[in-house]
């Protein structure tokens, strides 16, 4: 028996709520009204996310009439931090290191999330986790999204995925990036011009990064290099990388 405590974000008819379940506060992901194709995407949230088990990823506890029921997890999300100011160059490639073991792990699996942000990635002390695989594509699996159809957060978005590419691992390295560079900057890259870029704009530069952090600048041109094929070739690639920032990250 779940019994609502508070309604933590309301997207359109998508509604998540803090429960209570017999002895423990879980968070519930369901619909507020009907709507077909929101629940075959919620139906394959919960078949995609059954399939993982990671320390660095939130597991689904169970799916029930239409609702899925993942753990409450206290912290906070990177999203609402960032709120406060940018991070220090180390903590946000701490975040980095964390997304890309977890990244690896899932892309393994055949899965690309395709929606890594700020909002997504909840902060537990010296730990993050990656949250909400609402727009995952697994690669196992029949595709139930038109291939041309745009899915993700323009901010942190590749510019293949903008066009409707859903199934490059490398669009969720991208994304990395652009968390990063949000998290040290205080602002996601390229700014009111990021549509421009989306698009094919390649006039569109990315602002420098302040002094202290300039030893994550390669590391972060080559995430965000708008061409894949410009891109580490995989999570762990970029992982093995981020020592060479000037960052000890294992301490």
């Amino acid at each position: 028996m779940l019994k609502t405590v508070r309604v933590l974000a309301e997207n359109g008819p998508v509604r998540v709520e803090l429960a209570r379940s017999e002895d423990r506060l879980v968070v519930v992901k369901r619909l507020s009204g009907f709507n077909p194709d929101l629940e075959r995407r919620l139906a394959r949230e919960a078949e995609v996310v059954g399939k993982l088990d990671h320390p660095n990823i939130l597991p689904l506890l169970f799916a029930r009439d239409g609702a899925l029921i993942y753990p409450y997890v206290p912290g906070i999300a990177l999203a609402e931090a960032l709120e406060l100011g940018p991070l220090s160059v180390q903590r946000a490639l701490r975040i980095a290191h964390d997304l890309l073991l977890a990244l690896e792990y899932a892309h393994d699996q055949g899965i690309i999330h395709n929606d890594v942000k700020p909002g997504n990635v909840m902060v537990r002390g010296e730990r993050v986790l990656l949250l909400d695989f609402g727009f995952a594509k697994d690669l196992g699996l029949a595709a139930i999204t038109s291939t041309s159809t745009a899915m993700g957060t323009p901010n942190y978005m590749a510019p293949e995925q903008f066009a409707g590419e859903r199934s490059d691992p490398r669009s969720d390295l991208y994304a990395v990036g652009a968390v990063v560079y949000h998290a040290i900057t205080g602002q996601p890259p390229y700014g009111r011009d990021v549509i421009r870029v989306l698009v094919g704009d390649r006039s569109v530069s990315l602002a420098p990064l302040p002094p202290s952090a300039r030893v994550a600048w390669s590391w972060l041109q080559r995430a965000l290099a708008p061409d894949p094929c410009d891109r580490f070739v995989s999570a762990r690639a970029m992982l093995d990388e981020l020592p060479s920032a000037g960052v000890e990250l294992f301490a």
